[in-house]
């Protein structure tokens, strides 16, 4: 598992390409890797409001450890890939500094199922506490 932050964001952003809820998301572009534009490389998705303004999101599983092991999900438990978490104190500082650095206007979290739900859900809650 990884400890870095930078790592951990690589890895948690990626992880949450597959969630399919901004309009960018899963969207493949002209944009090549390190390419100006290419924000879905990065974490960060577009949706719009009801009122058509396009808002920036930052979108990041908490983690991507996950007990189930869903056959459709990129992150279940037989699924041998790079795996990483963020405590709730490091998910709020990452979202608050995109945040003031006006990269992101808000937040779209998920996560994989670590331990048992009530649990994954303790750490959610503690990291919007904190936001």
């Amino acid at each position: 598992m990884k400890n870095d932050i930078y790592e951990k964001m690589e890895i948690l952003a990626n992880s949450a390409k597959y969630d399919v809820s901004c309009s960018s998301s899963g969207v493949e572009t002209s944009y090549k890797k390190g390419e100006l534009g290419a924000t879905h490389t990065s974490g960060i998705c577009h949706t719009f409001t009801p009122d058509g303004r396009c808002v920036s999101l930052l979108k990041v599983l908490l983690t991507n450890i996950c007990i189930y092991d869903c056959a459709y999900c990129i992150n279940r438990v037989s699924n041998d890939i790079p795996r990483a978490v963020f405590s709730p104190r490091e998910l709020a500082d990452i979202t608050i500094n995109f945040y003031k650095r006006n990269y992101i206007e808000g937040l779209f979290l998920s996560s994989g199922i670590v331990k048992n739900e009530d649990h994954t859900m303790t750490l959610i809650l503690k990291a919007l506490k904190i936001l």
